[in-house]
């Protein structure tokens, strides 16, 4: 029974269509703890999955004692298979910067029993529940917790989030940005591999979210970039030949100078950007050369739902600066 009276609760307002963007998908608290309940539910006796990926992926396959492999990448980022996956055996693809929808979406045609597709930077493209994927809420919006399963999984009765907690989401809120950053690293350290509910805090927060708007957004800040930046991008031709590369709001403008880039200069000019993923470089696989040159130089550029035209321009003209 829910208690009445007592202190007013955070003002969170629904929006009108307050249903969920991925209302028939199973809501769980991360992308690691959806692709860790695949693994468990199919129980594959080979894995394989591109080289160009977080380590947050690799835990549940080592968790589960998951024989696994490494695969390559193209420039196009699009998987390079030396053969078909077999009886048993799950090929993880990777929806890279969410602009991979068409060759995503072919895969699966091709394999749709042995193909996951990781949709964690491609938050906006729903799956199919005959088929095996799942999206990430934490890379596009201010939550605390929250990721999207499609597939057979039965996700009944799984343990509530434990990483609930909106510290770092309210010192953000309050200005306070150095605070905020040192408890967003401290929150993402704690999110574990286990399969768990999304927090009742984060579908609210979700709820409240203008999708329609926050993807428009997405789309239009990519097409700003790519016209402001396209000459000096040399992973431009590839954006150039993918169908639709904007389409469904991707989740960052991938930026590939034809050099390496002090990412602390770019601070100094208060641009903020991840590296996708540091862990690469290190790993003592051989080969995989292109992989580990893009997760030293790639720069994964914002283009979420805050920004605008302005705020295009302005990243633009202090990464030429950095660039000149």
């Amino acid at each position: 029974m829910s208690a009445i009276g007592g202190f007013l609760p955070l003002e969170i307002e629904t929006t009108r269509a307050a249903e969920p963007y991925h209302a028939t998908a199973a809501a769980l608290s991360s992308g690691r703890g959806c692709w860790h309940l695949i693994l468990r539910t199919c129980r594959p006796k080979h894995v394989s999955l591109p080289f160009y990926i977080c380590d947050a992926v690799v835990q549940p396959l080592l968790a589960t004692g998951t024989p696994f492999e490494f695969y390559t990448i193209d420039r196009a980022f699009r998987p390079v298979l030396e053969r078909e996956p077999e009886a048993g055996e799950l090929v993880l693809v990777v929806n890279y910067f969410g602009v991979l929808d068409s060759v995503v979406d072919g895969a699966v045609e091709r394999h749709p029993e042995r193909l996951v597709v990781d949709d964690t930077q491609a938050f906006f493209r729903r799956g199919r529940m005959d088929a095996w994927s799942f999206n990430s809420a934490r890379k596009f919006f201010g939550v605390p917790d929250g990721a999207y399963l499609y597939g057979p999984a039965n996700a009944d009765g799984l343990p509530p989030s434990d990483t609930d907690d909106c510290d770092h989401l309210l010192a953000r809120r309050a200005g306070r940005d150095n605070h905020a950053w040192e408890q967003f690293k401290q929150h993402e350290a704690r999110i574990g591999i286990e399969p768990r509910a999304m927090s009742p805090v984060s579908a609210r927060l979700l709820a409240a979210v203008d999708m329609r708007d926050a993807r428009r957004r997405r789309e239009q800040n990519f097409e700003a970039l790519h016209q402001r930046l396209g000459e000096l991008n040399t992973i431009a031709p590839t954006l150039d030949s993918l169908e639709h590369a904007a389409a469904d709001g991707p989740m960052c403008y991938p930026f590939m100078p034809s050099s390496d880039v002090d990412r602390s200069a770019l601070s100094r000019l208060g641009l903020f950007v991840p590296t996708l993923w540091p862990e690469i470089e290190s790993r003592r696989e051989r080969g995989f050369d292109w992989e580990r040159c893009a997760a030293r130089r790639l720069l994964p550029l914002p283009i979420d739902h805050r920004y605008g035209p302005d705020d295009m321009n302005t990243l633009a003209e202090r990464l030429r600066q950095v660039l000149r």
